[in-house]
């Protein structure tokens, strides 16, 4: 009997001993899931045509292409309600980027195909020049004023190398766009 009270008291301690640990501290996620959310272009993808330059355009390290403007249309925008109180959103980019950099985006495609070398893709916001970031949480708040809106927008190929270091070839690349109701 002894020995069975040892036994059970020892498991007792040891599972006791299993569950107790140091706390340091502690992580609580918040969120909310919004039953309606702006629909991009109709959930067709976008395709932005930033031109074609000669590698010599770009002389020094941060020589910028022309600025192309493009428009993000969105419908089905959420309005403000009791269970829907964020009347706004940020633009969420995601992209590889170049290396050593935060926010120029890496060129490439879906297909493989030999791309330049030398420089890389930025975006802006239109109307405050503001440079978007790139797998980052974006400072931009965009008010969504109605169910449809549109958010202007800039692109343009930036050099990072110099003029002798830069390569021809194809000068694509995707990104993947979320809009952040936070």
């Amino acid at each position: 009997m002894k020995n069975k009270f040892k036994l059970l008291a020892g498991g007792i301690f040891l599972a006791m001993a299993a569950n107790s640990y140091a706390i340091d501290g502690a992580i609580n996620f918040t969120g909310a899931i919004v039953e309606e959310a702006c629909e991009i272009n109709g959930g067709e993808e976008l395709n932005i045509p930033l031109g074609t330059y000669s590698a010599a355009q770009f002389q020094e390290i941060g020589d910028l292409s022309p600025k192309i403007p493009f428009t993000l249309p969105l419908d089905n925008c959420p309005i403000v309600t009791a269970t829907n109180p964020t009347p706004h959103f940020r633009i969420w980019l995601e992209a590889d980027t170049v290396a050593d950099t935060t926010d120029l985006i890496a060129l490439g495609n879906d297909y493989g195909d030999a791309m330049a070398d030398g420089v890389g893709i930025r975006v802006e916001d239109a109307k405050t020049n503001q440079i978007m970031k790139i797998n980052g949480l974006p400072d931009i708040i965009y008010p969504i004023p109605g169910k449809v809106m549109t958010v202007d927008l800039l692109a343009y190929y930036e050099s990072f190398k110099l003029a002798g270091e830069i390569t021809a070839g194809a000068a694509d690349a995707r990104v993947k766009v979320t809009l952040d109701y936070r």
